[in-house]
């Protein structure tokens, strides 16, 4: 197969991308806050979950310990490759698989009840393309949960996030009220909206030198800083968003 232009950008990205052997916890730093609505909306076991640009697999790994079906596609054939190595260490690789898709270029033909799309719409040419795909690959009443990043994060209006920006492939900030558009043109109805990330945490993730104390944010230090984060957004502006979206006719 020949490799497109994005391949070769997110191979070399994942070129470190390594096998987990550990599940992560509910509070974990990175991704808390996807985790909880994940929770929120995925109300029974058994379930079939589909993980859009899944990446390293962590958020796959934390759902199928709890019993459900997951298919994590990325277009990162080095990604995919680590995937199918930690589900395999885990025990998992029954109802945790990993294929490598050029989305949305390329489509997975099944049904799911829940479409995790977290942290890469903002990295895709064709937005309005993608989730018309995703639509039409939930089942009725299926949910789709989104996190970008704002267009309204106080680092990116002062400049601060320019280069990151350009440095992991983004193309375009949304707004809450500008992405919901997008998702009822493409069918949704949008059931939630929440601002999940203030200045503090936003400057943990951009800062290259401040950000690898992030994996040592664990356990109550995680509620900790979180708390305070979240005590900047109304006064400073969200950093980044989730919007919550559901299939229904």
């Amino acid at each position: 197969m020949i490799k497109n232009n994005n391949q070769k950008i997110y191979d070399s990205f994942h070129q470190r991308t390594k096998a987990q052997s550990k599940i992560i916890s509910r509070n974990n730093f990175t991704y808390r806050h996807v985790i909880n609505f994940i929770e929120k909306y995925l109300r029974n076991d058994k379930a079939k979950v589909l993980d859009v640009g899944c990446g390293a697999g962590t958020i796959c790994f934390y759902i199928a310990d709890k019993g459900n079906n997951v298919l994590g596609v990325d277009i990162s054939s080095k990604a995919i490759k680590a995937c199918q190595e930690s589900a395999h260490i885990l025990g998992i690789d029954k109802i945790a698989r990993f294929k490598a898709i050029d989305f949305p270029n390329d489509i997975v033909k099944k049904r799911f009840d829940l479409i995790i799309f977290s942290e890469v719409i903002e990295h895709l040419q064709n937005d309005n393309l993608a989730l018309k795909r995703i639509y039409n690959m939930l089942n009725n009443k299926g949910i789709l949960i989104i996190t970008t990043p704002s267009k309204h994060a106080p680092l990116y209006k002062l400049g601060y996030a320019k280069s990151f920006d350009k440095g992991v492939g983004h193309l375009r900030r949304h707004t809450i009220e500008s992405l919901s558009r997008q998702c009822v043109g493409a069918g949704f109805t949008v059931v939630e909206t929440q601002k999940i990330e203030g200045i503090l945490r936003n400057f943990l993730f951009l800062n290259p030198y401040v950000g690898k104390f992030v994996r040592f944010i664990k356990f109550f230090v995680s509620d900790i800083v979180t708390f305070i984060d979240n005590l900047t957004i109304p006064i400073l502006g969200e950093s980044n968003f989730i919007v919550v979206a559901q299939k229904i006719r």
